[in-house]
């Protein structure tokens, strides 16, 4: 459809009449023969549109009043032939057609949109919206794509450094008895299950004895005697380790029966187990054994305090 427009008085100047927008377009007849002809008005009508943009203020006005009747006539002459013209579908419209009838409809649209997009981007240059934290509560956590892929491991935490550079390849073997998988170990039961171990400790001590007497080289009669000293020490101390256990079961035995008669239970303090204990070993000594345990815990007391006094001299003595 070809808009004729009246030559405007102002520099022989014509402006292009823009129609309303419409529901649905309809296209007549002569629309697709006078093609070129649309083609030929819309380049003259760019060309005055780019000269009408260098006028000057004081035109403006005159213009916008020729403007409003000549749009006055142009909707007359448009409301005529619609009521004439059949409707057409859309869909048998080429998309010539279309791209026409688009590029003939006014630019207050776009210009709108265009202006609400440079808007919103001086918006957003202005005020930047706040950063929205990447982390969620509800992301689910990586998974690997098999059990046989490499295990993804954050860098935010340290690397430990006690790590294996080299890995050791051997076969580590392990007692089953001692493994802490099977529960803890009863030592009481233990000990009972393992006792003929002491008649075969006792025997080597014995024999022990006798190749000392026999040995005349000093160094192999000195390794001996330091084999003998330290089977007889873990002996002692195997003796002193039942007896306190010995003495906790009785004073726990006895607390039990307290406590079922209405007592409160008494537990024994460390000193207390100690005080017992001397009570006791010097009880099952004779006199004489009992004088030689008192002189030697008085010579092992006082050797320590002669080295603590050689410390403290060494340390006060000046340096020069």
């Amino acid at each position: 459809m070809a808009f004729k427009r009246k030559p405007s008085s102002s520099f022989g100047l014509e402006r292009r009449v823009r129609p309303r927008r419409e529901d649905e377009w309809i296209e007549e007849p002569e629309s697709q023969g006078s093609s070129s002809e649309d083609d030929d008005d819309e380049v003259e009508e760019e060309g005055i549109r780019g000269a009408s943009d260098d006028d000057d203020d004081d035109d403006d006005d005159d213009d916008e009043v020729e403007e409003d009747q000549e749009s006055e006539e142009g909707s007359e002459d448009e409301s005529e032939p619609e009521q004439d013209t059949p409707k057409i579908d859309l869909s048998s419209v080429s998309f010539g057609a279309l791209a026409k009838a688009q590029a003939s409809l006014p630019s207050a649209g776009r210009k709108s949109k265009s202006k609400k997009s440079s808007d919103e981007d001086t918006s957003k240059t202005e005020t930047p919206a706040p950063r929205k934290s990447t982390k969620s509560k509800d992301d689910p956590k990586p998974k690997r794509s098999s059990k046989h892929a490499p295990q993804e491991q954050t860098s935010k935490k340290p690397v430990s450094r006690r790590r294996e550079i080299l890995p050791d390849n051997r076969r580590q073997y392990r007692d089953p008895r001692f493994d802490p998988l099977v529960g803890r170990v009863d030592e009481e039961k233990a000990s009972k299950a393992y006792a003929f171990l002491d008649e075969y400790r006792d025997k080597e001590m014995a024999d022990l004895r006798a190749q000392i007497k026999k040995t005349k080289d000093s160094y192999e009669k000195d390794n001996l005697k330091r084999q003998l000293q330290s089977m007889e020490s873990r002996k002692k101390a195997n003796m002193r380790r039942q007896e306190e256990e010995r003495l906790l079961k009785e004073h726990r035995q006895k607390e039990k029966e307290l406590v079922a008669q209405g007592k409160t239970p008494f537990y024994l303090k460390k000193s207390e187990q100690k005080k017992q204990l001397l009570v006791n070993r010097y009880e099952g000594m004779s006199k004489g054994q009992v004088d030689r345990a008192i002189e030697r815990k008085r010579k092992k007391v006082a050797g320590k305090e002669k080295k603590e006094l050689d410390f403290l001299q060494r340390g006060s003595r000046p340096r020069g």
